[in-house]
């Protein structure tokens, strides 16, 4: 039991260690793509703010929103949020919201979008629980 309680020790100590160097190496990528990403989140900012409507996503922030002021940490989470959404939301946060408001106006207007289709049920296989299929 010792000799695997060594073998245990060392494969911890290991493991710590390579993650520190993962994580070194990490630090030295990440402050060089921390520029290049929060770019990325002002220009997505601004266009959300002044293309698309969104300027309560920014109400009560300090002005500008150019690259002339640092951001504060809860702005940063949520400039990290809006990238990652859209990055994978189809057609980006933008067409999100364009969308929704066709959806929302056609609401409004008593419109439906699903007009002219009618819900079935596909067809399908029953399987046996422990059958051949």
């Amino acid at each position: 039991l010792d000799a695997r309680d060594a073998c245990d020790a060392r494969d911890r100590r290991e493991a710590v260690e390579a993650a520190e160097a993962r994580s070194a190496r990490l630090d030295g990528l990440c402050a060089a793509e921390a520029k290049d990403q929060e770019a990325v989140a002002r220009a997505l900012l601004v266009r959300l703010v002044n293309e698309c409507g969104q300027a309560h996503l920014v109400s009560g922030w300090p002005e500008p929103l150019d690259a002339t002021r640092p951001f504060s940490a809860d702005e940063r989470r949520l400039l990290a949020q809006l990238v990652r959404l859209d990055r994978t939301v189809p057609g980006g946060l933008a067409g999100y919201i364009g969308r929704a408001r066709t959806l929302l106006e056609d609401s409004r207007l008593g419109r439906n979008p699903l007009e002219g289709y009618a819900p079935s049920i596909p067809t399908g296989l029953t399987l046996d629980f422990g059958g051949a299929d």
